[in-house]
């Protein structure tokens, strides 16, 4: 019995070492998980509140709380001094890869050199900084997107022309109608109060060519601003019917030097600038309120790139013609592929290489899109209600013929009806054009019955066709609403 007892006494540590051994120390497995450490990514950018850069956040941020991982999110607010401190202050927070959206392209080699040299790995966002090894390109088609916005104005120079859609075209500008010459605008009485008239993009032009267009080119240093006003620009020297007057640039990108940029461009050329194609959407929508308050809105276009909140606003109430859109949310999503896989393996998915001086670096370029009214529905998932127009009595935006959007809401009084959705007294806005080229906009209140020309002492009574002013249109007069015919 004593021996018994000894082996119970020494059996039974060894039975409890072998039980540890076989089922573990509690909580380990808790612990060794809180100890792997997360994955965190900075991302710098150079103005967190553009609106584009509102939506490279939001689409990181969806995916950082999905996958886990820690951003620490930098804003520069355009300060290339406070950029670079702000990346200094990453050594030593074990951050393995940066998203930079360079401030300041002249400096970015520098910011890129301190950072590989505390091993964290680059992604260059829509700048590629010359002459540096970053180790990803992530940016919008900045060539193409150049080439899109001539590719509006000549388009709107066949419909002047009466001639069909080049191939890969899409119909629209402000207002989107699909329709012939004799279709109109819908700018008639079914359009609540504060809606601004619709007019289609050939409808807009005069009839002297070459058209004269002003380029608004943004900001010297900005990289994607340079490339997109290049491509234009050797796009619109191919077409003999336009000719660039004027070229303005905008330190820092700021709206107040587009819209004096666009003031005295006007002066200059006594109103005859017919064309207006800006590198960013924040100097096109500054371009828009100048016109606006010139009474000029109608006839001349208006192109920007980059489709934010305010223009695509301005889009949708056909104020403005058409932008470019450069995919923040694809911008976004392949810039956190490329660090993500960098962080985590050294190497990502890229699609194809550029050259930056001695350095061939991996690169994706996001695909863009050329956006008028009549697929402006495309960004209603992006901006929400916020591309909805506040009008008096209804949506009477005239865009529900084309690409699908607003169905149901444009009663715009065709036919001789009344009332729209609000039943408020329809609206018929003349244009007249005098052979001098000089133009004439007036809004009345109810319809037009018909309208009389006098001219040297005689009278000539014009009978509205049916469908009021915005159908089939007064010859000369392209219609109420509908844009100057010749």
């Amino acid at each position: 019995m004593v021996r018994c007892a000894g082996w119970k006494k020494a059996g039974l540590p060894i039975f409890l070492a072998v039980l540890l051994i076989l089922t573990g120390c509690p909580g380990r497995g808790e612990q060794e998980q809180q100890m792997t450490p997360q994955l965190r990514i900075a991302v710098s950018l150079a103005d967190m509140q553009r609106d584009g850069n509102q939506i490279i956040k939001q689409v990181m941020n969806r995916r950082r709380r999905e996958e886990k991982m820690d951003i620490t999110w930098l804003d520069a607010k355009n300060d290339p001094a406070q950029q670079e401190k702000q990346l200094q202050q990453l050594a030593g927070r074990r951050v393995k890869a940066v998203v930079l959206q360079a401030v300041d392209p002249a400096s970015a080699p520098r910011l890129v050199q301190q950072l590989v040299q505390n091993n964290i790995k680059v992604v260059a966002l829509e700048t590629l900084p010359a002459n540096t090894p970053v180790d990803a390109y992530v940016a919008s088609d900045h060539a193409r997107a150049g080439e899109l916005q001539v590719q509006f104005i000549n388009e709107a120079l066949r419909q002047a022309a009466g001639m069909p859609a080049g191939p890969g075209a899409s119909s629209g500008g402000q207002g989107g109608q699909t329709g012939g010459q004799g279709q109109g605008d819908q700018a008639g009485g079914g359009q609540g109060q504060g809606t601004a008239q619709m007019t289609m993009p050939g409808r807009q032009l005069p009839s002297r060519r070459p058209l004269n267009v002003m380029i608004l080119a943004g900001d010297p240093r900005d990289n994607a601003a340079r490339e997109i006003v290049f491509a234009a620009r050797k796009a619109l020297e191919a077409n003999p019917q336009v000719r660039v007057v004027e070229e303005a640039q905008q330190p820092g990108n700021q709206p107040a030097m587009a819209s004096l940029a666009v003031q005295q461009a006007l002066a200059r050329f006594n109103n005859k600038i017919d064309v207006i194609l800006a590198s960013d959407s924040r100097l096109a929508t500054a371009a828009v309120e100048v016109l606006k308050a010139a009474g000029l809105n109608n006839r001349v276009l208006t192109v920007g790139v980059g489709a934010d909140r305010e223009a695509s606003r301005a889009l949708r109430a056909g104020e403005h013609d058409a932008e470019v859109d450069t995919r923040p949310d694809l911008l976004g999503q392949y810039a956190l592929d490329a660090a993500v896989g960098l962080a985590k393996t050294g190497y990502w998915q890229y699609d194809t290489r550029v050259i930056s001086g001695d350095y061939s670096i991996p690169a994706r370029i996001v695909p863009v899109r050329l956006i008028q009214s009549a697929n402006a529905y495309l960004l209603q998932e992006r901006w929400g209600k916020e591309m909805e127009q506040k009008q008096g009595g209804g949506q009477g935006q005239g865009e529900g013929q084309a690409g699908g959007s607003d169905q149901g809401s444009s009663s715009s009084n065709q036919s001789g009806q009344q009332g729209g959705e609000g039943k408020q007294k329809p609206r018929t806005t003349l244009r007249i054009t005098t052979r001098e080229g000089k133009t004439v906009e007036v809004q009345i209140q109810g319809e037009v019955e018909r309208i009389e020309s006098v001219e040297g002492g005689g009278a000539q009574q014009m009978p509205v066709p049916a469908g009021g002013a915005g159908g089939g249109g007064v010859p000369g007069g392209g219609g109420a609403g509908g844009g100057g015919g010749t």
